[in-house]
């Protein structure tokens, strides 16, 4: 009976710190929400630069790469991204820059995207301080600029990408 009792516990105790680990501080979640939109600006640059590799109806002209790279160089000299500032550059790319076309095919691509990530993924962090944490902390807040991130990588390479065709 007492070892029944001991393995019952174990498993309460397994269950209640893996419902522990899994529940985030609402103050927390409300910040991954409310900072959704900057990995949203990061994001659309990647799916930029896949539309302009794979789809040669919906190319870039050179109008548009140029106005890119000014958004793109605004992105890079920015240590601290507030959600209002990426709010303002991707209303900037959908409403002025991108042909409907175009938004058309990256929002696909944003959705399928969507579809496969699991909550938080591309926001915590593999050791030290969080980009999340650092924002909250009043720290720099930049995820484009994380090459060791997949955010980082595809920024990186749509810049680049777009220097070349420039």
């Amino acid at each position: 009976m007492k070892k029944m009792i001991m393995i019952l516990a174990s498993i309460l105790l397994a269950v209640m710190t893996t419902f522990a680990q899994t529940t985030q501080d609402p103050a927390v979640q409300a910040v991954r929400e409310k900072l959704e939109v900057v990995y949203d600006l990061g994001r659309v640059f990647g799916y930029i630069h896949t539309m302009d590799k794979e789809q040669k109806k919906l190319a870039l002209n050179s109008s548009q790469v140029k106005a890119l790279l000014v958004i793109a160089e605004k992105i890079l000299k920015t240590t601290r991204f507030e959600p209002k500032e990426a709010e303002t550059l991707l209303k900037e790319i959908e409403d002025k820059i991108l042909r409907p076309d175009q938004l058309t095919f990256v929002d696909s691509l944003a959705i399928a995207q969507a579809s496969q990530r699991t909550p938080g993924s591309g926001t915590g962090s593999t050791g030290g301080v969080s980009p999340v944490q650092s924002y909250m902390n009043g720290g720099p807040f930049n995820p484009m600029l994380d090459t060791t991130r997949k955010i980082g990588q595809d920024f990186k390479a749509a810049y680049d990408y777009l220097k070349s065709k420039k």
